[in-house]
């Protein structure tokens, strides 16, 4: 799902989805474009449900 969906999900804003993306406590990967151009975030939905429960 994408952070605009988690964020809807875990009702916040989608910049503490972005900011908990980058600081690693919210598991997600993106996928390259090319070379070194980096594409949107993806996050697993079982891995919000255990963001959200704080596991």
């Amino acid at each position: 799902m994408t952070p605009l969906e988690a964020a809807e999900i875990a009702r916040c804003h989608r910049t503490h989805i972005y900011a908990a993306l980058t600081a690693g406590e919210l598991k997600g990967f993106q996928r390259k474009r090319r070379k070194a151009v980096k594409g949107p975030w993806l996050i697993d939905p079982a891995d919000l449900d255990r963001w959200i429960r704080g596991e």
